[in-house]
Parts: C-alpha cells; structure tokens; sequence
C-alpha cells in the first residue's frame, strides 16, 4: 500500500466526509480555471465543520499543506495545490439560517451564488454581487478572492457584504469573526488565541500606519494583499475585512453571515459607440457622474467577432467602431430613466463630442439582446481556434476610473512593442479591465513574452495607483507581484500570515510567496506539455485539440445534469477533459488509465445530453470525447453481452412486439422483473412500456395520394410501443396538410449502441440509410422524424462516422416534425382549421431537440389548438438518457437527475405531459404517474375534432 493510500485510510478513519486518493480523482482536482496544474495529495470533501478541523490538526500533524476549494472557477491559481484539497461543494452546501426583515443569511462555504439567488428570490432579496460565474462560482471562493462583477460600480466586492466569518484557525480551533471593541479584547483570557490574534493585528496596523496611507491602491476597488485598511475603525476592531479576500491562506472558512439587499428596481440600457478609444476615459468619467449600476466596455476584436460569429447582432454593433460602452441605469420610473439616458446623450455626443452615437433599448426585448451583446466577450474569446489562445495573467488590474484612458493609452504602446495582440473588455465603471493575450504558452517565447508583458503592465498600473488585482485575487499569478505593488507592507503581510498560520500551511505561495518567478511555474501547458503516442483515438488530431480547447472555467457545474445532481468534480465535462489531457499529455500513465474501468466509469458519467454544445462558453464537445475513451474501452474490452442487449432496442422492441401481450405481461411480473434485473441489469423498480401487438408497419395502409411527399423516418419506439399514437398522428396531421407519408426501409438509427461507446454496430445500418435518405433528397424529398434522438443520430453523428459526399444536402431536407409544421405555418402554409381540447398541457422539452435548436416550435404549434392551456416547463433534463437510467447502477441517480423537472410537473397541476421523447415520457410517468404523450398526438385530436364539429 502506498504512503498515500495510508495517509487517505487515517484520514478516513477520523471524519465523516469522503477522502479520494486514486489518481483519476486527484488528477480531475489538478487544475481549475487558471493557467495552472499542481497534483494534490489527497481531496477530501467535508459533511460538518469538525471534519474540517480533524483536516487541519491531520495536516498540520503530518506538515501538509491545505488547500480551500470553492467551484474552481478562480482565474488566479487559487484553489489547486500540492497538499490536502478541501471541496465543499458536495456536501458543505447549505442555506443554514435567513432573516429577510433584518436582511441577512447564513451560508455554508459550498454554497452555489446563483442557488442562494433563486432561494431569495421570493423574500424580495438578493446577494448583489454578480460575477460572470454567478451560476456556477461558491460563496466560499467569493469570499476567498473578494470577487465582485459588472454591477461593482453600483454595489461594491464582497468584503462589503460580508458581516461575519466562522472558520477553522491553524491551531484547529473555531473562530466567529465581528466587531470586537477594546474592552471586548481585555476581557478575553491571557493566552487565547483570538485576543493574540486581535491585539496583534492592532500592533501591526499601528506600526504600519504611514504606509498604508502611503501604499494605498488609488482605485474603487483591491484584491491584492491584504486588507489592513478596513480592520480598526476608532476602539473597534473587525477582523472580516481582512480575512474576505485572503485566499485560504489564514484561515478555513466553514460558515458566513452575509448581508442582502433589496431587488432591484427597473432597469433601462444603452450602448454607446466610439470610433476611438481615446475618448472612452473621459466619457467613462462623464457617465459616472449619472450613477448608473453598470458601465462596460468591448473593443474592436471583440466588436469585430461578436459581428461575424452573431448575425442577430450585427445591427447593434456597427461597422467602423473601435469600442462601445454598455451603460445600465436603474430606478422607480421608466420615464425618469429614459430621461437621464437623454441627458448622457447629449452630454457625451452633442456636447463634448466624446461619442460618435448611442443606442437606447426601446423595449424589453431591445434591453434582452443588448444585455445580450454585453455579455458576449469572454464566450466569443474562448471559441477563437488555432494555438494562440486568449491568455488571462494580466486580465484583473484595476485603475481609477478617472486614469482610464491613460491605462488603455499605456497597454497599446506595451502590446505594440512586444508584437502581441490583446483584446479588452471588463468594467469600465471601476476602471478593472479584463485583458486577454493572445498566446501559445506551450512555446519558450511566449512564455517570455508573457512575463515581459505582466511586468511592463504592473509598472505602468503602479504608475497610475493602480492595482494588479481588483476582484480575482492573487494566487499563482499574481503573487510575485504583491511586493513590488507594496514594498513597505508586504512585511505586514508576512508578520499576518506568520500570526494566522505559523506553519505556513494554509495554501503557501500565496499571497505571500518567496517565488519571484511563480507566473511561469506549473503551468497546465507549458513548454514540458507534448502529447504522446497512446494507440487510441485520441492520437487524432482533431480529438485531441477538441479534448486542449477546454479551458476549465467550469460552468459545466451549472447544466451538466449529472453534475448538479451529484455535486461531484468528477461528473463535470471539465473533470472528463483535464483526465484525458493529462494521459494525452503522458503526465498520467495512458497504458494504465485510457482503456481502465476506473476511467470508463468516469466517462459513463456523461449521458450524452448535449448541453455542452449550446451551454460551453467553448463549445467543447464533451459528449464526442467521453464517446471515443468509452469506444477505446470497448475496442479494448468487448462491449458486456448485458450492454450489447440493452442498447439493441430494435432487437428488444421487436420482440417485445412479436409477443405482446404477453410480453407485456412478464414485464409486469415481479419474477420476471428480478430476472432482467440479474442478468441485463435493469431494474425491476423501473416501469417499462407496452408493447403493440402490431407495428405500424402492420397496419400502414400506405400513403394517400397526393401532389407533397414526405419520407418519415420511423423510430423503433413509434413502430413497436406506440404505433396507434405517435407513429399514426405523424401520419394524419401530414394528411390533414396535403401532405402524403412514405416510409421507407430504413434501419435503426443506432443511438444506443452509439452512446454506450459501441461505434462498429451502426454503421452497416447508417450506411443503409444514408444510401436512402440520399436518394430521397435527390428525388427532392423531404424526410420528417418524430423521435429527436433518431434525428440527432442522423444530422450529426452519421457524418462522423461515415464520410459523405453530399451530406450536407441531406442534412438540411431532415426535419423533426414540429420544426416541418412550424415552417409550413410560417409560409402560410399549415391548415390552423383546429378543434377545440380542454385540457391543461405541460410541455417538456427533450435534450436531444433542444441540441437539433428546435425549442419553441412545438409549443407554438400547440398554441395554435383553441381552448388548450399550456404550462412549458423548465429546460431541465429528466434524467433517463436513453438506457442510463434503465440500470439498475444508475436508476436512482436519474431520478434525482430528474427531480428538480419531475417537482415542477407535479406542482404544475397539468393534466397530461406533452414530450416528444419517448424515454422522457417513460421517466416523466415513473416520477409523476401522469399521463405522457407525444405533442403531435394533441395536434391530430384537435384536427379531427375541427373534422367532427
């Protein structure tokens, strides 16, 4: 047994939480959002506050560091180290106490920002600072950088918002963290630790008062250092203020007090255009003096991408604009914001000629898409291709609005001369500007260049009384730094961090550091990253650039159903990238890990929803990279006969259908049940449908005559289990628009060989159908589907699988049903002579059409039926993904993947569930036992209900 398989069994033995000590886990754990990669030692994640400290008296009794953990989401190299990583998110989460009358809450370090939000939401409150990573980003890490968003103009950072602390000292003791008066102090017994703590501070604070005045950053705003400024206010003493920004590095944080404020009010929107960025600064200046809630700015690059990668935007940005400003105003009256709007117009363009021209939202829906606008630049950077990639180690200085305009001035001159090329946006309004560089720190001269280009900036932000950080914190990055911004008080920081940590365990090297070149240190590229030869598909070159291009911001943490149904890193996309990073890279072993169970169960934590592909501000395609390790696995293993039968549905569905009702039955009868439990792994708890006794194919009477053909493409589902539903409103709502149904010969589409990694099955079947559908297309046929994953299979993956001469013919005549009606409605072509039904309709959207982009089509479509009430549901996943949540390994992992979407149905008070996915009906039935149909079956009743009357 290895010294650190013993470390992880003496840990276990002592607390309640989980210790993970593998390689795979520990890797996943490697890196985060920053340049950086460290190998942690062990991951432990804590249930209660005494886990905690039992962490932190086993590090200190061993000498290992230990590092706090929020959601990895800091730019900075925070929350990675080479000791003990402490992740609280999985179950150190909760919202332990509110009081909306007194406007505060008590919060757990795991908690999620944009969890707390939607919980406050209905008290009328909410926690004001909203970073980019709102969604996804832990109050613990916030309050460990002192973070702060676009809004900080109006409302400030973190450290303004936080009332009190609880956490875990280096002695392993409790501290609750308040205003302390001298005589508070006194009282305290002569050896505690929290009045050394206080009296020390106080001495140190008194010592350094001159150059604190001195060293002060000239800004709205610091995350550099440590704050020593906000501590003592007259006999008081607060010791808040100095540990909300301190990195982990005085302290392990287990509980906070925040303070909330009231929703805000109405808000109205402008962009203001600029053919220079010379003026930008001074109309800053100008604009500030109308208190608006926030003030951005984009420059040209990103203007210049944002107009060639979104069409929709391109009316709003337009051509010959070096930077625009986004100003946001808010207030009681929409009038009164209209008019202050009027007044910065003319001030900044008629007046000063700052400005070339404005832009007013004339409505939500124009306030929608320039919010819109705004938010593009870090989405729109992360997608540029090729190796320079947008580099973030400079992206966080911070100037006074008012020297604006000489930092940008300044950052041009120092970009031309080292030959680079940089794009700017961030928060004009507290003058912190998030600057990308483009670069290939995988190259010795670019990692130069990124040390030429951090110290040259640093020199002129110090020239203006700047800061090198305003709100993601120092770390990896920026800690050699800390003493040239203050050459005086980097002592005082040193004497805090000796006082806090004696040991110097509490994430060392940050903050206070003794690495004068730490910027270019682990790096998670660097010149030592060279991919190596693993035998695998991942020697491709596409895959393997697919696999580089996450650059783990970790938002995946926000939509990955089974991520936010489990809280584990391990579930995230990003987590699935970083492993096979690390084997491509030879940094893990790949003839040990690529084709092992341990890392085939990581990758089966992926079912294949999409999201990534609309939700990744990258767009990685997880769902493809998780595909081709599973197939590696399965090249390398054989798929178990189990799997091979479970994802044979035609095989399944086709004998179930030969001997229904029989076989309908069996499925019913508990032995049976225990049966197919034992040997195929499904479980017996789950409710299966009924099979036809006749397909449709039995009782297709062909097509009727008529001028309009289309093909359908029949899925396996609508053939066996729902002929008389699906499969035959497909035809008569065809029919009732003068349109005649063939269907041809097709195969199954294969999906569920495909998704559990089998690539070979499908393919004689693909062929096939690709050989159909592409004489279709040439006879100028359309081809309809009614099963979203049978499209999907088709339009996206068959061309990875099979290379196709006119492929992209045949993808654009392949349509999903209600995206086929919704363009006849839109060409005035759709018969709306509809019946009415009086019922209340729940409308689900399937993950697999949400990835084909069809969304609101079937609900426009079922607003078109007279008297039907319809309730559209959240974008949530319901959790079965086609047969994941059939096995019995995974059954109650896709309920709970499913909860938040199966509570709201439930809740809704609807009568029947319209989903076009058959396996979403199956789940939406087993989690609320109300009835589920497809869509399309409430289209053909009313069709045949206006027939009637």
């Amino acid at each position: 047994m290895s010294n650190i398989e013993n470390l992880a069994r003496e840990l276990k033995s002592r607390i309640a939480g989980d210790v993970l000590a593998d390689e795979l886990n520990r890797a996943a754990y490697s890196s985060a959002a920053c340049l950086y990669r460290l190998m942690p030692l062990l991951v432990v994640q804590p249930r209660q506050r005494e886990d905690v400290q039992i962490c932190v008296d086993f590090a200190k009794e061993k000498g290992i560091p230990i590092i706090a953990r929020g959601a990895g989401t800091g730019r900075a190299g925070q929350g990675i180290g080479e000791g003990i990583i402490l992740d609280f998110v999985k179950y150190m989460n909760k919202i332990l106490e509110v009081d909306s009358q007194k406007q505060w809450v008590r919060i757990q370090p795991g908690l999620i920002l944009g969890k707390l939000n939607q919980f406050l939401k209905p008290h009328k409150k909410f926690f004001p600072i909203d970073p980019s990573t709102a969604d996804y980003c832990t109050l613990g890490g916030m309050i460990a950088n002192n973070s702060s968003g676009p809004h900080a103009v109006k409302y400030g950072a973190t450290r303004d918002y936080v009332i009190s602390l609880e956490m875990v000292t280096a002695q392993g003791d409790i501290m609750k963290t308040g205003p302390r008066s001298g005589k508070d102090i006194a009282i305290l017994p002569k050896d505690n630790l929290e009045k050394r703590i206080y009296t020390t501070v106080a001495e140190i604070i008194e010592r350094y008062q001159m150059a604190l005045q001195e060293e002060r950053p000239y800004t709205t705003k610091n995350s550099c250092g440590y704050d020593l400024w906000q501590v003592k206010k007259d006999d008081v003493l607060d010791l808040t203020p100095l540990l909300v920004g301190s990195e982990g590095t005085l302290g392990i944080f287990t509980e906070a007090w925040l303070r909330l404020v009231n929703l805000p009010g109405q808000t109205h929107s402008a962009l203001i255009y600029f053919h220079s960025l010379d003026t930008v600064g001074q109309a800053t200046e100008e604009i500030l003096k109308f208190s608006p809630t926030m003030l951005e700015i984009m420059e040209k690059q990103i203007i210049d991408l944002a107009r060639d990668k979104y069409p929709e935007m391109r009316p709003y940005l337009p051509e010959g604009i070096e930077a625009t400003l986004f100003i946001e105003l808010e207030g009681s009256l929409e009038k009164e914001l209209h008019e202050k709007m009027k007044m910065i117009q003319m001030q900044l363009i008629e007046e000063k000629k700052l400005a070339w021209a404005m832009r007013e939202a004339q409505d939500a829906r124009e306030r929608e898409m320039l919010t819109k606008v705004r938010s593009v630049s870090g989405p729109i950077l992360n997608k540029v291709k090729g190796p320079k990639k947008p580099t973030a180690f400079i992206e966080d200085a911070a100037v006074h609005p008012s020297r604006l305009g000489e930092y940008i001035a300044g950052l041009r001159e120092i970009f031309k001369k080292n030959q680079a090329e940089a794009s700017i946006y961030g928060h004009a309004g507290d003058g912190n500007l998030h600057v990308m560089v483009f670069l290939d720190l995988r190259k010795a001269e670019d990692i130069a260049k990124m040390e030429r280009i951090a110290a040259e900036t640093y020199e002129l932000v110090w020239r203006l009384k700047g800061t090198i950080s305003g709100e993601h914190g120092d770390g990896l990055l920026r800690t050699a730094y800390v003493p040239k911004q203050f050459p005086r008080l980097y002592s005082a920081f040193r004497e805090v961090k000796n006082l806090f940590d004696p040991q110097g365990l509490f994430n060392p090297g940050r903050i206070v550091g003794e690495d004068p070149a730490l910027i270019s240190k682990n790096l998670k590229w660097g010149t030592d990253y060279q991919p190596q030869l693993t035998k695998s598909p991942f020697d491709d070159e596409l895959l393997r650039t697919e696999v580089e291009s996450c650059h783990g911001c970790g938002k995946c943490r926000s939509y990955c159903p089974v991520a936010l149904a489990t809280n584990e890193e391990y579930a995230l996309g990003r987590a699935k990238a970083v492993l096979l990073r690390e084997l491509i890279s030879g940094r893990l072993p790949a003839e040990r890990f690529l084709a092992s169970p341990e890392l085939k169960r990581i990758m089966d934590q992926c079912i294949n929803c999409q999201r990534c592909l609309t939700e990744c501000p990258t767009g990685v395609d997880i769902p493809w990279i998780a595909l081709q390790a599973r197939a590696h696995f399965i090249n390398k293993h054989g798929l178990r006969w189990a799997d091979k039968l479970v994802a044979d549905t035609h095989l399944s569905c086709r004998l179930g259908s030969s001997f229904a009702p029989l076989s309908n039955l069996a499925l019913h009868w508990p032995p049976t049940r225990a049966l197919l439990e034992a040997t195929l792994g499904i479980d017996r708890r789950r409710k299966l449908p009924n099979f036809s006794p006749q397909n449709f194919r039995q009782i297709y009477n062909g097509s009727f005559p008529a001028n309009k053909q289309v093909a359908y493409f029949l899925s396996c589902s609508a053939n066996y289990n729902d002929p008389e539903g699906e499969a035959l409103a497909v035809q008569e709502v065809l029919k009732y628009n003068g349109w005649g149904m063939e269907i041809p010969d097709f195969e199954c589409c294969g999906i569920a060989r495909f998704s559990a990694g089998d690539l070979s099955s499908p393919l004689k079947g693909a062929e096939k159908n690709l050989q159909i559908l592409h004489s279709l297309v040439e006879k100028g046929r359309s081809i309809v589907f009614s099963e979203p994953s049978c499209a999907l299979m088709v339009k996206k993956e068959y061309p990875r699988l099979i290379n196709h001469a006119d492929y992209a013919k045949i993808g654009q005549q392949c349509w999903e049903i209600h995206q086929f009606l919704y363009q006849l409605k839109q060409k005035g072509e759709l018969n709306t002579n509809l019946g009415e039904i009086s019922l209340s309709v729940g409308y689900h959207n399937p993950c697999h059409l949400r990835a084909l982009g069809v969304s609101r089509e079937p609900v426009e479509i079922l607003k078109l039926i007279p008297g039907l009430k319809i309730k559209v549901f959240q974008d949530k996943c319901c959790g079965l993904a086609g047969t994941f949540g059939l096995k019995k390994k995974y059954f109650d992992l896709s309920l709970e993947i499913g909860r938040p979407l199966l509570e709201e149905i439930c809740q809704s008070g609807v009568d029947v569930v319209a989903t076009s996915c058959p396996a979403c009906a199956m789940q939406i039935f087993q989690g609320t036992g109300i009835k589920t149909i497809h869509p399309i079956i409430l289209l053909k009743e009313a069709y045949r209900q206006f027939k009637a009357s």
